[in-house]
């Protein structure tokens, strides 16, 4: 005869009970940011420690992700104003504030930091003038021209992208997915001793207003190829970064074309479906969630950047950004190439 157990079934106390976590929403947040802690903090340098690959001797200066896209943003509104300024007049169309200047300021001041990436900086009273500004890198004036007597307004005819985007990956990765406008520059072509530059590469070295941003996935290239880019003589050359991980945790709608992968995207299911990069420029409704996703990079001060210091008001750009682009470009349900560069 088998023994019965008679001991009684614990009764389960309903308030220990943990909910089951949904890993879809495990990237959601608090609303009520309480300031800077220790949490954060510890957050911020895991963060730099697994995407950003930094060193104490970095001859390259680096570039944030917000503040390329704010370039891309004012290229196109500043290609937007002087096309409709015959018509229209020689209002100021502008409602977001040149907040990238700062940041082009703090980049160019010597050799960058971690803080460049993720954090606030520290690097005295920003300087005044036209020199340095991502405006003035806009209209064609750059840390070149400080030096040489000024010269007469770029005409609107002769106005052209004031940056060039070098995608260092392999052509199979670049065809995969790429940022919209780059074009592809292996790292195999820096292994010449002669012959290695391409002629946009030739055409944007060192001249005034123009800047060369390089970019590679994960920032397993682009270190050591900004370094010997900056070795060979190119002192306008920035690199992207945190790559094209960073670029998509930001901004994962309008600023790419193509398929991301796994490591871009950092997913544990492979995409369904697979697109090949095709799109040469940017479209009205690209620059539309570029606008939406920056105001929202800008106004969140968790990220610790610099330019959160002048959030915009993602409201009047909403209303206004529609009607000036559609004036331009046409209407954006159509989606009609607009191309900034």
């Amino acid at each position: 005869m088998s023994a019965v157990s008679t001991a009684k079934p614990k009764k389960s106390d309903p308030l220990s009970k943990k909910t089951p976590e949904n890993p879809k929403y495990a990237h959601i947040r608090h609303t009520v940011d309480t300031g800077s802690s220790v949490t954060k903090y510890l957050e911020k340098i895991e963060d730099i420690r697994k995407n950003y690959r930094f060193k104490k001797d970095e001859v390259f200066k680096r570039m944030k992700v917000t503040t390329f896209v704010q370039l891309i943003v004012q290229v196109a509104e500043f290609e937007a104003r002087n096309s409709t300024q015959s018509t229209i007049g020689n209002g100021n169309y502008t409602d977001r504030p040149d907040t990238a200047d700062l940041e082009v300021q703090h980049i160019q001041r010597g050799s960058p930091v971690p803080s460049l990436a993720v954090t606030e900086g520290d690097y005295g009273e920003p300087r005044t003038g036209a020199r340095s500004t991502l405006q003035g890198v806009v209209k064609g004036v750059g840390e070149i021209d400080s030096a040489r007597p000024p010269q007469a307004a770029t005409k609107v005819e002769d106005f052209s992208c004031p940056y060039l985007l070098l995608d260092i990956r392999d052509a199979d990765s670049f065809e995969d997915c790429h940022i919209i406008t780059a074009k592809n520059y292996p790292t195999s072509m820096l292994s010449r001793a002669t012959n290695y530059e391409s002629k946009d590469m030739l055409a944007f070295k060192n001249q005034p207003g123009k800047i060369i941003v390089v970019y590679d996935e994960d920032e397993r290239l682009g270190p050591n190829a900004a370094t010997t880019l900056v070795q060979r003589g190119y002192d306008n050359l920035f690199l992207l970064s945190g790559g094209l991980r960073i670029a998509y945790r930001y901004f994962p709608e309008g600023l790419m074309t193509g398929t991301p992968n796994q490591n871009i995207t950092e997913s544990t299911k492979p995409p369904k479906t697979k697109e090949k990069a095709s799109q040469k420029s940017f479209t009205t409704f690209d620059l539309e969630k570029l606008h939406t996703q920056l105001d929202s990079q800008l106004s969140d001060r968790s990220v610790g950047s610099r330019l959160s210091n002048a959030s915009t008001v993602s409201s009047r750009m909403g209303q206004t950004s529609t009607s000036r682009f559609s004036s331009v470009s046409g209407s954006v349900s159509g989606r009609p190439p607009f191309k900034p560069c």
